[in-house]
């Protein structure tokens, strides 16, 4: 015997509240990563405005929590509206909480997932999800080339390629490298005397503030490489 209407009505409420109904839609996995961090959580940010009117589960590497995780997947949203989940550093997750995560996305396609990483993502993580859209952000090599200049009495290799530098990447980035790459130093290894690396980074740490509140009376490229000059004699 066939179900009545007001069967069938009920049938589709059960459904919609238990999350079984397939709505047809394709599941979209947007991917964010690579070491030119500034630039991926620029693109990431600009797909989460994409999703204004969306319901959302935001979370991060530290306050992850697989149970609300779950629970916000399978809890049916009371206007219909489309569900989004935004996580940053995803790939970074436990093994056991990762593969316990991929699992429950893999259950609920219907869904759009973002996930930004501060770094780039191994190939064998990606392919964790194949069909996901997937955009890499890299910085250019010459960065690396010149942050890897960094040593004594290098200081005419380290000035060729420091103006090039200059004319391809933003001066806030070069200096967040500088910093970062200085600092490294201090807490690891380096080439340079520790009681020299550490005033140079302590000057430079200067420079930038300086540069930053417009107390600084020199150009910021000239005084960043004039620094580094005088480490590397």
């Amino acid at each position: 015997m066939a179900p009545s209407s007001s069967g069938l009505g009920l049938l589709a409420f059960i459904q919609a509240i238990e999350g079984s109904t397939p709505s047809g839609v394709t599941a979209m996995i947007y991917i964010f990563h690579g070491d030119d961090t500034a630039t991926s959580y620029q693109n990431f940010s600009l797909k989460i405005d994409e999703f204004k009117s969306a319901q959302k589960f935001k979370s991060d590497i530290k306050s992850f929590d697989l149970d609300s995780f779950d629970r916000f997947l399978n809890t049916a949203s009371l206007f219909s509206e489309d569900k989004v989940i935004i996580i940053e550093n995803f790939f970074s997750l436990l093994k056991n909480t990762l593969d316990k995560a991929v699992k429950l996305i893999n259950q609920y396609p219907d869904f759009t997932y973002l996930f930004w990483q501060s770094k780039k993502i191994e190939a064998t993580k990606l392919r964790l999800f194949p069909s996901a859209e997937i955009q890499l952000f890299n910085l250019p090599e010459m960065l690396f080339s010149c942050l890897n200049s960094l040593r004594p009495g290098n200081a005419k290799d380290f000035s060729q390629k420091y103006q090039q530098l200059l004319s391809h990447l933003p001066f806030e980035l070069i200096m967040f490298w500088f910093k970062n790459t200085l600092r490294r130093q201090l807490i690891t290894f380096s080439k340079f005397p520790e009681n020299k690396l550490k005033d140079a980074y302590l000057q430079l740490i200067d420079i930038d503030y300086k540069s930053k509140s417009g107390r600084l009376f020199e150009p910021k490229e000239m005084a960043l490489e004039r620094l580094m000059l005088t480490l590397m004699q």
